[in-house]
């Protein structure tokens, strides 16, 4: 009598989970520790190289693909540096945000504009700058990185904010 179990069909089990956006992008930096930056067309703050994770596509994938578009090259995609959790009751809704680490480069080797359209500019920022040139979440974010790679670690954070 207690006993019985409702089924719960697939479809509706599964248009009932939590679905979430994916960004994918790489700490490049140089050799005196700047951070490679794009000055996009669409935003009026620098972001990393990376963006958004197509369908059927992996974070790496998707970071290795943006790099190729926007900085006109192929990058290693190393490790998972820092992952931020972000929920969003708006439009765009929750998100999990990945950071890879992408290595260091030669900033001459990228100067000037990337083979993407939406690429104004590729940058190289200081840390120390980072407050000036982009929002407070992905300052976090890429500071986190950082860290993890100079740590082995990996930087995990909730709405832009550390995870402890």
């Amino acid at each position: 009598m207690g006993d019985e179990h409702v089924q719960v069909p697939p479809v509706r089990y599964y248009e009932a989970l939590a679905r979430a956006r994916q960004g994918a992008g790489a700490l490049i930096t140089t050799g005196d520790g700047r951070i490679i930056m794009i000055d996009t067309t669409y935003r009026d703050f620098y972001e990393i190289p990376g963006g958004a994770v197509e369908h059927g596509e992996t974070p790496a994938q998707a970071c290795a693909r943006e790099c190729r578009e926007e900085l006109h090259r192929d990058f290693e995609v190393g490790r998972l540096l820092a992952i931020d959790h972000q929920c969003d009751p708006g439009v765009q809704g929750d998100s999990v945000m990945y950071i890879y680490d992408g290595g260091s480069i030669d900033p001459q080797v990228l100067s000037g504009r990337g083979s993407d359209a939406e690429v104004a500019a590729v940058v190289a920022v200081t840390p120390e700058d980072l407050d000036s040139v982009t929002i407070p979440r992905l300052v976090d974010r890429i500071r986190g990185a950082l860290t993890a790679r100079a740590t082995g670690a990996v930087y995990e954070a909730e709405n832009g904010r550390p995870r402890r």
